[in-house]
């Protein structure tokens, strides 16, 4: 059963990574999470904080800015992608 699941999050993973914008396997890649959900207005000025205490001493670089997929999700929000170098 472990083989399965472990199988299952392999392939899930590697789907994410070619079909998606995030590079999951640069470490140096977030995101965050700008608004409550897709209809509230998102606050890109405290992700940019947020994002800068993550990075700490590094830079905030490759920025950005992503609408609401439409998906209905509960999660479907404005989020913000960076990396920090």
């Amino acid at each position: 059963m472990k083989k399965i699941i472990a199988l299952s999050l392999t392939l899930f993973l590697t789907a994410c990574a070619t079909s998606g914008n995030i590079d999951i396997t640069d470490r140096n890649h977030y995101g965050l999470k700008c608004s409550q959900n897709a209809k509230s207005n998102p606050n890109w000025e405290v992700c940019m904080e947020s994002a800068k205490q993550i990075c700490g001493v590094q830079q905030v670089a490759n920025v950005k800015q992503l609408s609401p997929t439409g998906s209905g999700d509960p999660n479907d929000s404005y989020f913000m992608t960076f990396s920090c170098h």
